[in-house]
C-alpha cells in the first residue's frame, strides 16, 4: 500500500466517525473509493486491525502526516475522496465541514482546487 492509499484510509475513516454515525451509504463509499484506489480488503482489514487502539488525534495526526508526504497531485485525490465522501450520506454535516477545511489548511491544499477537481468526477454510487 502507497502513502496516498494509507492517507486515504486514516482520513476517511476520520470522515466518516466524525458526525458519530457510520450507515451503510458511507460503507458502500470507503468500498468504492478502496475499489477505485486499489486498496486490497486484506490491507483495509490489517488497517483497522492496526487501529483499533489508537486515539482519534493520533489517527487525524498520522493521516495528515502522510497527505504531507504525497505528491500535490496525490493531496488533492485524497482530498477530492474525503469531499466526495462527505456527501455520500446525502448530508454534509457541520463537523465533517469543519474536519475538511482543517485538514485542507493544515496540508496547504486550496478548497477551491479540490471543489474543482471534485466536481470533475461523478458522485460515489451508494445505492
Amino acid at each position: 500500500m502507497n502513502t496516498c492509499q494509507e492517507a486515504i484510509l486514516y482520513l476517511t475513516y476520520l470522515l466518516v466517525y466524525s458526525d458519530g454515525e457510520y450507515d451503510e451509504s458511507e460503507k458502500k463509499a470507503i468500498d468504492y473509493i478502496r475499489s477505485q484506489e486499489a486498496i486490497s480488503d486484506d490491507d483495509y482489514q490489517k488497517f483497522l486491525l492496526e487501529i483499533d487502539d489508537v486515539s482519534e488525534r493520533e489517527l487525524y495526526n498520522k493521516g495528515v502526516d502522510l497527505v504531507e508526504a504525497c505528491s500535490l497531485e496525490d493531496r488533492l485525490t485524497v482530498f477530492v475522496w474525503l469531499y466526495k465522501l462527505s456527501e455520500a450520506d446525502g448530508t454534509v454535516h457541520a463537523k465533517e465541514i469543519r474536519f475538511l477545511l482543517y485538514s485542507l489548511r493544515k496540508t496547504g491544499v486550496d478548497f477551491d482546487e479540490v471543489k474543482k477537481a471534485a466536481d470533475s468526477v461523478a458522485p460515489i454510487p451508494v445505492a
